[in-house]
């Protein structure tokens, strides 16, 4: 009896849920369940559509069932950048705002304002991309206070997804 292990990997155009297992000393791998993705538009923003995502995973668990491999372990991997707010009952608060919206245009001297570019990449090593977390949080303290301030818990979108 092989031990599976599932990798759910959702893109910007499509996902997908791949089994990888040991077999005869070899990591085998097989593609379970396929499906489409892109951001739609919501209250003036480019969207994730979380719910649906969500939806497009238990499918994808549901066709590992019907195969009779059943994973013991599975992880999600999207996009780096992206993120859902939460409140104080677990509820999303606002739109899970997708990478290529234009909100952070002009958020980079929002956050230099506080710290140096050269600082900022002294810190954490990442290339400025314009599209990063820390420019959407900047935006969003820009844009729309209220819903930083009613947020306690952040969570990638992996983890969003996992929460639901």
């Amino acid at each position: 009896m092989h031990r599976y292990h599932l990798a759910i990997d959702i893109g910007a155009s499509s996902g997908r849920h791949i089994l990888g297992w040991i077999e005869d000393g070899k990591f085998m791998t097989e593609e379970i369940y396929r499906f489409e993705n892109g951001l739609i538009s919501r209250n003036g923003h480019l969207c994730w559509d979380t719910r649906r995502l969500f939806e497009e995973i238990v499918c994808g668990l549901e066709k590992c069932g019907s195969t009779g491999k059943i994973p013991e372990t599975a992880a999600i991997d999207t996009w780096g950048v992206d993120f859902a707010l939460l409140d104080n009952q677990d509820r999303l608060i606002g739109d899970t705002v997708g990478y290529r919206d234009s909100r952070t245009f002009g958020a980079d001297k929002l956050v230099y304002e506080r710290v140096s570019e050269e600082e900022l990449y002294s810190r954490t090593g990442i290339q400025k991309l314009t599209f990063n977390t820390i420019y959407q949080l900047a935006a969003m303290k820009r844009d729309c206070p209220e819903q930083l301030d009613a947020t306690k818990t952040f969570l990638q979108i992996p983890d969003y997804l996992n929460f639901l």
